[in-house]
């Protein structure tokens, strides 16, 4: 069994380090994987960029086009859109592979185009690491407008905050026509974007499944709290609460905004305002002064999986605030750590916060139940309740228990496609 993973890079970005946890499960209980990218960032040799310079340089050019393009519509739905449609060669080099089995993941950013995807010749395996798969031109929906995917970006759905062209259903009709008899195996990390595939016009017909993304629980470990502090340099007394993602103050839909005003609230309305301290990765301070009511610590960006351990470890509670998510690399990460989380109850969060056994979801998307529940994990902390944690992760999100699940799908995929190839 010869599986090729394809995605634009193999560490930038929470897919990205999703899809090299996936390959590198397979390849621990012995399946011939291969990570595929545009852009090769780190030293695995298992991973390969076939394109080379030119492919990156083509793909950034296809960018730079997308990116003009969008200016053309107005929307007040500020995540990423990817239009895909200027080919980048990696379909053609995929059907002259010896693969088995061609796996999908985040492909935009110039990584394959609808019509590259339409031409595959071999199995196609789609993790669907956000809405774009079955959705238009964007990642996620709007917030404010939701359903379009489930109504088939009909004239009369479109968002009223929205002006220009209607790329967003330019993009899905262009899919439609194009994989209109094209069979897709698709995944999901979490229940919710499997509903919303299943739901949506495009992919309602497609085979699923439900495989949780996996994390090496060994490197993601509980650590003791007093000896990651140390070899962080914070000090031993306080109360940590940590925030952390890719543009994680920048993105609005990574809940900032909210986080800030439920520190402000525990500041000024419980104990915690004397002796706790707001520690933020992922992101710069901003040059612009905030008022977070809580002293905060800016920690930059963390590349070493170990360092991140003590992270995790060295924190009271790890709060997600997102609006909209799939199954974030971070509070798996924080609870294979032991560490209890905060959240909303939107999108992946119910999969892994199983409250109260792991920490809190907030009913409402506001600041006041935000600082509630930071509040509640925070004052039932314990060494039993970061110890269920831990047996919740190693229960669901172990990387060789889900590299299982990947190959018993591709192996059922394979026996399909036989069939259908017999005269």
């Amino acid at each position: 069994m010869k599986v090729f993973h394809i995605g634009y890079t193999d560490h930038q970005g929470g897919a990205a380090r999703a899809t090299h946890r996936i390959h590198t499960g397979l390849r621990k209980i012995g399946v011939d994987s291969s990570m595929v990218v545009i852009e090769k960032r780190g030293d695995d040799p298992t991973v390969c960029a076939p394109m080379g310079m030119a492919g990156r340089i083509k793909a950034f050019g296809a960018r730079r086009v997308e990116s003009q393009i969008l200016k053309w519509q107005k929307s007040n739905n500020r995540t990423h859109r990817s239009l895909g449609f200027m080919p980048s060669g990696l379909g053609r080099w995929l059907n002259t592979s010896d693969a088995d089995v061609v796996n999908l993941h985040w492909v935009g950013g110039g990584t394959l185009s609808v019509s590259e995807i339409r031409y595959l010749k071999k199995p196609i395996v789609w993790t669907m690491h956000d809405m774009w798969p079955f959705s238009g031109a964007e990642h996620y929906e709007n917030m404010e407008f939701p359903g379009r995917s489930r109504s088939g970006y009909a004239p009369i759905d479109r968002p009223t905050n929205e002006q220009g062209l209607d790329l967003d259903a330019w993009v899905y009709k262009r899919k439609a026509r194009a994989w209109k008899k094209k069979d897709f195996y698709l995944v999901s990390p979490s229940s919710w974007l499997a509903k919303e595939a299943h739901e949506s016009t495009l992919f309602g017909r497609m085979p699923s499944c439900v495989i949780p993304n996996g994390i090496d629980t060994q490197m993601f470990k509980p650590l003791s709290k007093q000896e990651a502090r140390r070899a962080l340099n914070l000090p031993q007394g306080e109360t940590f609460i940590l925030f952390g993602a890719v543009s994680a103050t920048t993105d609005r839909r990574k809940g900032f905004h909210l986080l800030l005003g439920a520190i402000n609230q525990l500041a000024k309305n419980c104990e915690y305002g004397r002796r706790a301290r707001l520690l933020i990765f992922g992101e710069r301070e901003p040059k612009a002064s905030l008022n977070y009511g809580l002293p905060t610590d800016y920690l930059g960006m963390f590349t070493d999986d170990a360092a991140l351990a003590k992270l995790y470890s060295a924190a009271d509670v790890f709060v997600a605030p997102s609006l909209q998510e799939n199954l974030p690399n971070t509070v798996i990460e924080a609870l294979s750590c032991g560490t209890p989380c905060v959240g909303f109850r939107v999108g992946g969060m119910e999969d892994l916060i199983v409250d109260p056994a792991c920490g809190e979801l907030a009913n409402s998307c506001d600041a006041k139940s935000l600082a509630f529940a930071i509040k509640e994990v925070l004052d039932r902390r314990s060494d039993e309740l970061r110890s269920m944690c831990r047996r919740h992760a190693e229960s669901h999100f172990v990387d060789i228990s889900s590299a299982r699940r990947y190959l018993d799908y591709y192996n059922n995929i394979c026996k399909i496609d036989c069939r259908h190839s017999m005269p």
